[in-house]
C-alpha cells in the first residue's frame, strides 16, 4: 500500500490545527450492537460521537461497505482491490454477491465509484460466539478501484510505528449513528480524534465484560465524549508515525459510545499485518 496523497495529508493537518482551536468542544465517537457480542457489548458498527462533519478528500482510504444496497459497516483501502473491515461485520461472509463497496463518496448512499466485492476472507480464528478475537477481514474487489485524490490506499502499522504514534493523536472516522441511544446514521462522513489507552487501564474498564488481548486496541477521550459508535464498524483508527499516515487499527467493540473512562475497543492491526498481506496475495 502506498501513502495518502500530500493534498490529503495537509488537509488533516489543517483538521488537528481546527481541533486545537475548538478544544472547548465536545467530541465523540461510539460502538455498536452486534449479536454476535456479549450483551454488555456493543459492535461498533453504527456512529461517530462527538466528532466533526468531514469530507472524503480528507479521509480518501475510508469506504462504505454495503449490504443489500444499505451501510453495514466502515473499512480502509489496502489497495486497488484489497479493502481492510472487522470479522463480525459478515455474519453473511459465504455470500459476497450481497456487499458491494462505495470509495470516493462522503456521503454512503451516493456519489463515488460502487463495486461489488467477490470474496470475504474472515479470520480464522475469529469465533463470534467465544468473544471478539481476531476482529479482522479482507475483501476482495470484483473490479480495481481508480485511484484519485478521493480514493487513496493506506499503509498498515508496523508494532515499530505503534511505539512511535502511541502518544499522539488518532482519527477515527464513519458514517454511524452520533449519540449513544441514536438509531439514525449520519448521512456525511465525520470523525473525531482519540488517544491510546493504556492495556492496563483498558483491561479494568473491561474487567467484567471482556479479556482484553495483544490483538487489541484500546482508544477514546479520558474524559468521554469521543468515540467510535453504531455504523462505525470496521472503520479505520489511523495515525502518524515516521512522516505518514498509517492504519493503526480497526472498529471493533465498545461499552456504550464515548462514556468516561472506558475506551472504545478496535483490532490492532500491528498483530495482524502479516496475515492481512498473506490474505491479500491469496484472496
Amino acid at each position: 500500500a502506498s501513502k495518502m496523497n500530500d493534498r490529503a495529508c495537509k488537509s488533516t493537518i489543517l483538521l488537528v490545527l481546527s481541533i486545537v482551536m475548538h478544544s472547548t468542544a465536545e467530541h465523540n465517537i461510539a460502538a455498536a450492537t452486534t449479536k454476535q457480542a456479549p450483551r454488555q457489548l456493543e459492535s461498533s458498527v453504527g456512529r461517530i460521537v462527538g466528532g466533526y462533519e468531514a469530507q472524503i478528500s480528507q479521509f480518501p482510504y475510508q469506504v462504505s461497505i454495503q449490504q443489500e444496497g444499505v451501510h453495514r459497516c466502515g473499512g480502509a483501502i489496502y489497495s486497488a482491490t484489497i479493502i481492510v473491515s472487522a470479522a463480525h461485520c459478515f455474519e453473511l461472509w459465504d455470500m459476497p454477491e450481497l456487499f458491494a463497496v462505495r470509495a470516493g463518496s462522503s456521503e454512503h448512499e451516493r456519489g463515488g465509484v460502487y463495486l461489488p466485492v467477490r470474496r470475504i476472507f474472515v479470520h480464522p480464528h475469529f469465533q463470534p460466539a467465544n468473544g471478539i478475537n481476531d476482529d479482522i477481514a479482507v475483501l476482495a474487489l470484483t473490479y480495481s478501484l481508480p485511484f484519485s485524490v478521493n480514493i487513496q490506499p493506506i499503509a498498515l502499522a508496523s508494532n515499530a510505528d505503534m511505539e512511535v504514534a502511541y502518544h499522539t493523536v488518532y482519527f477515527v472516522s464513519g458514517w454511524g449513528t452520533v449519540t449513544e441511544d441514536s438509531r439514525l446514521r449520519s448521512p456525511r462522513l465525520r470523525f473525531v480524534t482519540v488517544q491510546q489507552f493504556e492495556q492496563r487501564s483498558c483491561k479494568a474498564a473491561y474487567s467484567s465484560t471482556v479479556r482484553v488481548t495483544e490483538g487489541m486496541l484500546c482508544a477514546g477521550a479520558l474524559g468521554g465524549g469521543r468515540d467510535s459508535c453504531k455504523g462505525d464498524s470496521g472503520g479505520p483508527l489511523v495515525g502518524y508515525a515516521r512522516g505518514r499516515y498509517l492504519l493503526m487499527g480497526v472498529v471493533s467493540f465498545g461499552i456504550g459510545c464515548g462514556r468516561a473512562g472506558i475506551p472504545g475497543i478496535y483490532t490492532r492491526v500491528a498483530e495482524y499485518k502479516d496475515w492481512i498481506e498473506l490474505a491479500a496475495k491469496q484472496i
